[in-house]
């Protein structure tokens, strides 16, 4: 491998890195706006359904790249993790549909927050929230 060749391959990794960064960001701040929104009892969860869907795939694949080690975060990231975050994406998308809201989404969705900040979850939705432009909500 040539020293540009290396070059561009270390900075294709850190983009895919920043993505995934801003992936997980993003997947807090959705799963906030939609556990306040549960949480108040609103008919409208204010996630946009399109969002929510590109959003949790991306943090699957985010959090799989930290089970793999490829890549840290504030907290370590495990199987178990993962298999949440896609339980939540599930049901979270059925709420999102208009469909049944089973009684587990609320903590279900405190703990996909939890798995990817840990303690400090709160303070990342906050901050997500600023960066996606909402944060009345």
């Amino acid at each position: 491998m040539t020293d540009e060749e290396r070059t561009d391959a270390e900075e294709d990794l850190e983009e895919e890195l920043a993505w995934a960064v801003y992936a997980q960001v993003y997947a807090v701040g959705y799963t906030y706006l939609l556990a306040c929104a549960l949480k108040r009892g609103d008919a409208d969860l204010g996630v946009d359904p399109c969002a929510w869907e590109n959003t949790m795939g991306a943090a699957e694949w985010a959090m799989m790249e930290h089970v793999a080690g490829r890549i840290q975060g504030p907290r370590t990231i495990t199987v178990e993790d993962v298999e949440r975050m896609r339980r939540l994406h599930t049901v979270g998308s059925a709420a999102l549909a208009g469909g049944k809201r089973p009684p587990e989404l609320y903590n279900l969705s405190i703990q996909c927050m939890e798995s990817l900040f840990g303690s400090d979850w709160e303070r990342a939705a906050q901050e997500a929230l600023r960066g996606l432009g909402d944060p009345g909500r």
